[in-house]
Parts: C-alpha cells; sequence; structure tokens
C-alpha cells in the first residue's frame, strides 16, 4: 500500500474500441480478484481494458488534509508577498543610488615626477 490506513480498490473498465465510451466491469478487493475476473471474460481481439487503483478515504482525514493545503497556500502566498515587498525596497534603494559620481583618483598622491 502506497498510502497509510487507507485500503486500496481496483476496478476494471472496458473502452469500447468504435466510441471510446468506458463502461465499469467491476470493483475489486485485490489485484487477484481482478486477474480472475478477465480470466472470466470473454475478450476479442481489439478489446481494451483498464485496470485502475483507489483508495478509500474518510472524511476527517479529507478535512485535516484541506485545512493542511489551506494553511500552506496563505504561508506560501505571505512568502510571496515579502519577496515582492523586498524586491520593492531593493529597486526604491537601487534608484536612490547616484550612478554619475565621478570616482576619486586613488593614484594621485603616488604620482611620481618624470624624469627630464
Amino acid at each position: 500500500m502506497s498510502h497509510p490506513n487507507q485500503p486500496e480498490y481496483f476496478t476494471i473498465n472496458s473502452i469500447c474500441p468504435h466510441t471510446g465510451d468506458v463502461s465499469s466491469i467491476g470493483i475489486f478487493e485485490d489485484m487477484d480478484a481482478v486477474a480472475w475476473r478477465l480470466k472470466r471474460m470473454y475478450t476479442t481481439c481489439g478489446d481494451e481494458y483498464r485496470v485502475e487503483c483507489h483508495h478509500l478515504s474518510t472524511a476527517s482525514a479529507e478535512c485535516e488534509a484541506h485545512t493542511e493545503q489551506q494553511v500552506s497556500r496563505a504561508k506560501h502566498k505571505m512568502d510571496q508577498e515579502t519577496k515582492e515587498n523586498k524586491l520593492k525596497e531593493y529597486d526604491e534603494w537601487k534608484g536612490q543610488i547616484k550612478t554619475d559620481l565621478e570616482l576619486p583618483n586613488i593614484n594621485a598622491q603616488y604620482q611620481t615626477v618624470e624624469a627630464a
């Protein structure tokens, strides 16, 4: 089982080769039951069947997952707003920096007199 405390149920679905319509053949407890049902069925060349696995969930488990999801979304939204505010502050700060500043000549005090 890939989901703890949730039983798995399997379904067999038949797909019509002409229209693509899906018909449910049955719900089964395990793959052995699926295999035995497939052996019982009359099939012809070109028949298509789909076996799907479903997990049975309770309302309390879904409620808990929904609450966790809402908390996660709210946290993500707050993080995004904080990030946008910081970027906006940075852009404003960056706009205040003077770009036409003339840098001092740091080598001026070390210049030597050329020999004439």
